[in-house]
């Protein structure tokens, strides 16, 4: 059962309702509930203590234990009525309807988790699904060719930096990969232009955030796990000068400011039709100089942190560059 208890503690796994969440409650109440039933029968002969069995019975037949596991338990449990009681019909009916309780709860709870695998089936598979596609974006444009991954890497270094849990700086990277899922819609005279888009054709690359979120908005994994208000609010800026809400400040999703962050720099430091790739040094420059308006600071500090340590970073910075460098993308 300190395998159940393990299991359930695990997202990825399925868990009665409430179960993960209040497990040290349910498991309190079972040996309390199971513990004074059977020391009640020591002392009181009233078929009113029966009523004691039923948080433990149920309880045992929604864990995801073995057929004879579940028999010894269930028997060891009510096993002391039938030796402290006298036998009647009454009691019989009694111990038949747990025991009917048990195969139904246990039925009730099989289903679920049968449902529940192939919905997680269904799931991973359209998330191999846009994975793919992401792919596919990126190798429309040989000028971003690695862009969903080196963002998805640099998003999880940040997260790992500003020492969020394992979870979250999973779904950041995840998040990362998927981000530009929206493009999927671009026309490609947009996405290989040679030239600066113009406001109209501007216009329209924005509006691959949103056409992300659409698409991955359904997928009840991403939305539990932040990733599909990720994929929508990555170029959102802490001024509100951002698309598509115009969010500010913390009002945006940290995994959003920490992808915006590592998007650009990406962006700042790949080859582009219309100009050279930036140095590391300059894009950092960037980072900073806009830190506050454009991107997140905590996010700007700790991506600087991870570039110094892995040594992408000198001590000379000199060149800037226009902030609609930093918008291209």
């Amino acid at each position: 059962m300190k395998d159940e208890w393990t299991r359930c503690k695990d997202e990825d796994h399925f868990c009665p309702v409430h179960f993960k969440k209040y497990g040290r409650i349910f498991w309190s109440l079972f040996f309390l509930t199971a513990s004074a039933a059977i020391a009640l029968q020591f002392y009181f002969d009233s078929d009113m203590l029966l009523v004691l069995y039923a948080f433990p019975v149920v309880f045992l037949a929604m864990l995801r234990i073995s057929y004879p596991l579940l028999t010894i338990l269930s028997s060891a449990l009510l096993g002391p009525v039938l030796l402290l009681k006298s036998f009647n019909p009454e009691l019989l009916a009694v111990i038949a309807a747990y025991a009917v309780l048990i195969l139904v709860v246990r039925r009730v709870v099989w289903v679920s988790e049968r449902n529940y695998n192939e919905k997680t089936v269904q799931e991973d598979t359209l998330m191999s699904t846009m994975l793919s596609l992401a792919k596919t974006i990126d190798a429309r444009d040989h000028y971003t060719a690695f862009h969903s991954n080196n963002v998805a890497e640099y998003a999880r270094s940040m997260a790992k930096e500003m020492r969020l849990s394992a979870r979250v700086t999973d779904s950041v990277y995840l998040a990362g990969l998927i981000h530009d899922i929206g493009k999927i819609g671009t026309p490609d005279r947009i996405l290989h232009k040679e030239s600066r888009l113009s406001e109209e054709e501007y216009d329209i690359m924005k509006q691959h955030s949103e056409a992300g979120y659409q698409i991955v908005k359904d997928m009840k994994r991403l939305q539990d796990l932040g990733i599909a208000d990720m994929v929508r609010y990555h170029h959102e800026r802490p001024d509100g000068k951002g698309y598509p809400k115009g969010l500010r400040g913390d009002v945006i999703p940290l995994g959003a400011r920490i992808i915006g962050v590592a998007d650009a720099f990406d962006a700042m430091t790949t080859n582009r039709s219309y100009r050279q790739k930036l140095s590391a040094d300059t894009a950092a420059e960037e980072l900073v100089k806009y830190s506050g308006t454009q991107f997140d600071p905590a996010a700007v500090k700790a991506f600087l942190s991870v570039l110094t340590r892995e040594g992408k970073l000198t001590l000379e910075n000199s060149v800037t560059t226009a902030p609609q460098a930093l918008l291209a993308n």
